[in-house]
């Protein structure tokens, strides 16, 4: 049965529920209560809970507990947004996954994996769909960030996803609509369970609509979310980056939200101004994150299509931001070996003391991913403090 006072306490006490008061009201028809508990996800296989003292690690290390992934409902799967849990486990989000024969269908538009130090877990809903079902026939939701929060008592994630249509639309024969977030509840020790998932901005074709949630995190008593723009300008492949900000506390009263318009924070939505231009700009999925005083942003420099990893860090959410180029990530649309949407995940502590990153992996041949998953899989490194 709905119950729209679980569904309100959901849309106020999280991050981005709250979005959409800012963006425009939501349909209650789109805000969606999800299943009930007889038809609950459930982990598999089980893991004991992680050391205490956290899972510092190396890029080497997950880079092999990557590889040794054999799960039926997950060999492959790119993005890989991270967020750690309160039991200190880690829960990894990804878009476009391929499973093995054993699961059908062999390819979903979203998984979830759960991790302890070294054990995997995969997700799996009772009809082994996406964790995040599709909107409608031929639209999906992509996932673009994810952020963990608490509000009264009940621990959330909340994924910002694309609404994306599948068709043969747009310059990759998809269409980006909206912005939506899925919200699951997080007990200690068990599987996350999708509550709600609601629309932040209504399905619009334009090209050039600003992508909220490309990036999202907390920054002390305040919750920052990003958004990037494509600017459909001639030898302009990067994207703009936005950012807007609401207290943590009050996070679903639309006075309080505000949006930098390039001289000061305001409330006004359509007079968010860029913080980084198009040119030299970032990709359209990126991360940003507070961290040790300063605001780190990773992503390709001038978009996915680009070649190199950069870093941009600033004293301030808004910049300004100084750039330093890190490593060769050839984008292989020459190849057929993508190499794109790098991400940083500091919640996970390295030895070295380094921000740990990861560069999604895939290839444009469908069958050659079938025999070798591996190539559809993030590749972390470690990006020098």
């Amino acid at each position: 049965m709905r119950s729209s006072r679980v569904a309100g306490a959901v849309v106020a006490g999280t991050l981005l529920l709250a979005t959409a008061s800012c963006l425009g009201s939501v349909p209650s028809e789109r805000v969606e209560e999800q299943p009930s508990v007889s038809t609950r996800a459930r982990l598999v296989p089980d893991c004991p809970a992680p050391p205490v003292g956290g899972q510092a690690r190396s890029a080497d290390e997950l880079n092999r507990m990557m590889a040794s992934i054999d799960l039926p409902a997950w060999q492959s799967g790119d993005i890989g947004a991270s967020a750690r849990l309160p039991d200190g486990r880690i829960a990894w989000i990804f878009g476009d996954t391929s499973r093995t024969d054993a699961v059908r269908p062999f390819l979903v538009a979203n998984s979830m994996l759960v991790t302890s130090r070294r054990c995997v877990s995969q997700l799996r809903t009772p009809d082994d769909g996406p964790v995040v079902p599709d909107a409608a026939p031929g639209v999906v939701y992509w996932p673009m960030s994810m952020t963990q929060g608490r509000y009264d008592g009940q621990d959330y994630l909340v994924v910002l996803c694309s609404r994306i249509d599948r068709g043969f639309g747009g310059a990759f024969g998809f269409t980006y609509l909206g912005s939506s977030a899925a919200v699951f509840t997080v007990e200690d020790g068990e599987a996350p369970q999708l509550l709600v998932v609601a629309e932040l901005t209504r399905d619009s074709r334009d090209l050039d609509q600003v992508n909220w949630g490309a990036a999202a995190t907390r920054d002390g008593d305040w919750y920052l979310v990003y958004g990037t723009r494509v600017t459909g300008r001639a030898y302009e492949p990067g994207r703009e980056l936005y950012v807007a900000r609401t207290p943590v506390a009050t996070p679903a009263e639309r006075e309080r939200w505000q949006f930098w318009d390039g001289w000061r924070w305001q409330p006004r939505v359509e007079r968010a101004a860029p913080v980084l231009a198009a040119e030299d700009g970032v990709s359209q999925t990126l991360s940003v994150d507070a961290i040790d005083g300063e605001y780190v942003a990773v992503s390709k420099r001038d978009g996915d299509v680009a070649d190199y990893v950069y870093t941009w860090s600033a004293p301030h959410p808004w910049g300004p931001w100084t750039a330093v180029k890190r490593l060769r990530a050839p984008a292989g649309l020459d190849t057929g070996r993508l190499r794109y949407a790098p991400l940083a995940h500091p919640d996970i502590r390295l030895v070295s003391g380094d921000l740990l990153a990861s560069i999604s992996r895939n290839t444009t041949d469908l069958q050659e991913l079938r025999q070798d998953p591996a190539l559809g899989r993030p590749e972390f490194i470690e990006l020098a403090r």
